[in-house]
């Protein structure tokens, strides 16, 4: 969900907060870049380094709220209270909220924390709050009644790309517990603008987009919901189409095989969660209705680069084997992408967690533009298709048709912009033709985009040091400056690999690149230039790091973790 061609993604561990990172791109082959508010952190070959570059000009983090349709910006440490006293900060007029202090909001550079102070409570995804709430990404909150409260809206001081790693990556994936919906309900990912403003609604049998209704209950029919294991027992979903009669369904890779290889290329990072056992597989039953727990399915083709894949009905619910020339289920067939114009109407359905409802849902919009494969691994300039028809947590893997009905793409992920913006992306459904031929054929699918490890990679050393040269000499120390370099020497990392570098501070903190790809001229050095500013210290902290390198699909480690130091500077 991130720009992954020129740029770089940096995760702290620990509380898993962020600092001010803005993702950049730099000019040149092969060279990244992450600028934060006072520098910049780069990445190149041994051949190409990016030059040092100065101070960034990003502006000073903010916390944003949305209270009666009203946008307030605070600065970060400024207790806000809300009620409907007009001495509080945030004011209110709705007579369910507290005619004292409701809440309280305070912020800090990790984040936000909401303290309700009420009779009536605060409600977050219908459930009313117990305690504190430390909030790392966008919320909406409901004062007072968990259905008809006034909303309040809540963005922490971060960067979009910070909320959007502090939720899964965007990746689209529901939640469920002992099979009730868990998911978070949230509006936006890159800021509270959009908040409250999704395009979700109910089926009907009438959208304004030129959706037959005939061609609307045919696509709802063929739209299932896919949980990761039993209904007592899964803890995620997603969504899925029926494309055969026989009960091939396409969905996601991220949800129904997370660890497919590729796929932690694709997201930038493995997925934590292990592939389920098999997945339940619940039909719809009416444009009000609640889905119906069906049957059983497993994965007969996966590519996890693509982020698609393809599983088979073989059971009921219940395990009975059940055979799929009997099934005669609803299904959709795949449209031409290639034909598909700008501006085109399209509607997507699925079971977004943030509806709160076990009936199927669907938005529409048009497409606004095709976006190429970022790592360029695959060809297609219609890789991916942007819309303006909003999806959420749980769409994953469900469809996007057009108005006769046709499959064009699968809802996937979502990319934060600068401020407020959100780019809704589906995979299209030209990348899965493979993939199904594969299913439909009953033969084994390969995928070969990806350049997989063959063993003979390996890292003979790590150094650190003040230029490329001494770190790719394998200096084990260097003294603390206002930035360093970190480098690995390799041998056997094929052009076209991919890989990913992972230091851990001294103070136990992680930060970890963005993947990259080995150039056609390969190279013996891969060096990592890191300003303190980053970091936001003057100088590099003194003490042990940490230096781990991932590559492949799967971004395995390769090598040992090595650990060099920086140590204090002369006369200190």
């Amino acid at each position: 969900m991130y720009q992954k061609q020129g740029s770089a993604i940096y995760r702290f561990g620990g509380d898993g907060e962020l600092p001010n990172l803005a993702v950049v791109s730099l000019m040149g082959k092969g060279h990244l870049a992450l600028r934060g508010e006072r520098g910049v952190v780069a990445m190149a070959t041994e051949t190409e380094m990016t030059p040092a570059r100065g101070p960034g000009q990003g502006q000073a983090p903010v916390l944003v709220t949305r209270l009666g349709g009203q946008q307030r910006i605070f600065p970060v440490g400024a207790p806000v209270r809300v009620g409907r006293d007009p001495s509080l900060e945030l004011v209110s007029v709705n007579p369910m909220v507290s005619r004292d202090t409701h809440g309280v909001i305070t912020s800090d550079p990790g984040g936000a924390t909401y303290v309700d102070q009420s009779r009536r409570g605060t409600f977050l995804d219908g459930k009313q709050l117990s305690g504190p709430l430390r909030i790392t990404e966008s919320v909406v909150l409901r004062l007072g009644d968990p259905a008809t409260g006034e909303e309040l809206g809540i963005t922490p001081p971060l960067t979009s790309t910070q909320i959007a790693r502090n939720h899964g990556r965007r990746v689209l994936g529901g939640r469920m517990r002992r099979g009730a919906l868990a998911g978070a309900a949230l509006a936006a990912v890159a800021g509270l603008a959009t908040y409250g403003f999704f395009a979700l609604r109910p089926a009907s049998g009438d959208l304004n987009g030129g959706l037959p209704p005939a061609v609307l209950r045919h696509a709802e029919a063929a739209t299932v919901r896919l949980l990761e294991g039993t209904p007592d027992t899964a803890e995620h979903f997603g969504s899925g189409t029926i494309i055969s009669p026989t009960g091939l369904i396409l969905t996601n890779a991220h949800v129904a095989q997370p660890q497919a290889p590729g796929l932690a290329v694709a997201l930038g990072a493995p997925m934590p969660d292990p592939n389920p056992p098999f997945l339940t597989v619940q039909v719809t039953t009416g444009p009000s209705s609640p889905v119906a727990t069906k049957y059983r399915a497993k994965v007969v083709a996966v590519d996890g680069y693509l982020d698609l894949a393809v599983v088979q009905i073989y059971a009921t619910a219940s395990g009975k084997p059940v055979s799929p020339g009997s099934l005669h289920l609803p299904y959709l067939t795949l449209g031409n992408v290639a034909s598909v114009q700008l501006d085109q109407d399209i509607t997507t359905l699925g079971f977004p967690a943030v509806a709160a409802s076990n009936s199927i849902t669907i938005t529409s919009g048009v497409v606004s533009t095709f976006v190429p494969d970022p790592l360029k691994h695959v060809r297609d300039p219609r890789f991916q298709l942007e819309t303006t028809a909003r999806v959420a947590h749980g769409n994953s893997g469900g469809g996007a048709i057009d108005n006769a009905g046709h499959l064009l793409g699968v809802p996937s992920l979502t990319i934060p912009g600068q401020g407020t913006d959100v780019s809704w992306r589906l995979r299209s459904v030209a990348e899965a033709r493979p993939l199904i031929a594969a299913a439909r054929n009953h033969v084994a699918y390969h995928s070969k985009i990806l350049v997989p490890l063959t063993g003979a990679e390996s890292v003979n050393g790590a150094g650190v040091g003040a230029t490329s040269d001494a770190a790719c000499s394998g200096s084990p120390t260097a003294a603390s400056s206002d930035s360093v370099v970190f480098a690995f020497n390799v041998t056997g990392f094929r052009p076209g690999l991919d890989y990913i570098a992972q230091f851990t501070l001294p103070n136990g903190d992680q930060m970890t690149s963005n993947q990259e790809i080995m150039p056609k001229s390969g190279g013996s050095c891969l060096y990592f230039y890191m300003s303190a500013s980053t970091i936001q210290q003057a100088a590099m902290p003194v003490g042990a790091y940490k230096l781990q390198l991932f590559a492949g699909p799967s971004l395995t480690q390769v090598g040992k973790t090595a650990v060099v130091h920086i140590t204090a500077p002369a006369g200190h």
